[in-house]
């Protein structure tokens, strides 16, 4: 008996009070202007000087022992987590960099009068 109770209390507290739910709260959130507690680079670094080796490398040891071990579903994921990162990084291949000078001629066309069309 003491059980229900208790989970009665307890449930009792989790109910929201109607119309107190959702919106913007005064002074939640992280100030406007504030930086991230940790960057990136600062866990890349950290990472470096434990392992002795760049990241960089580590990813790499990581795939070669993958495939090396022949294991499918670890290779495909790296595979998937490199490629997608040399994707990301996009290069023109049609300008070789160039600014391309383009310029469209549309032909101007009347357009048909609007035709009203009712069910039959």
């Amino acid at each position: 008996m003491e059980q229900i109770e208790k989970q009665s209390e307890l449930m009792t507290e989790i109910i929201p009070v109607p119309g107190k739910n959702g919106g913007a709260r005064p002074g939640a959130g992280r100030p406007k202007g504030s930086l991230n507690k940790i960057s990136a680079a600062d866990i890349l670094d950290a990472i470096d000087d434990t392992l002795g080796i760049p990241y960089a490398v580590q990813l790499a040891l990581n795939y070669q022992r993958a495939v090396y071990g022949q294991d499918a579903y670890l290779t495909a994921k790296y595979d998937q987590f490199l490629l997608s990162k040399v994707v990301a990084d996009r290069v023109d291949i049609t300008s070789n960099g160039q600014t391309l000078d383009v310029q469209l001629n549309f032909v101007p066309r009347e357009l048909p009068e609007y035709i009203t069309i009712t069910p039959q």
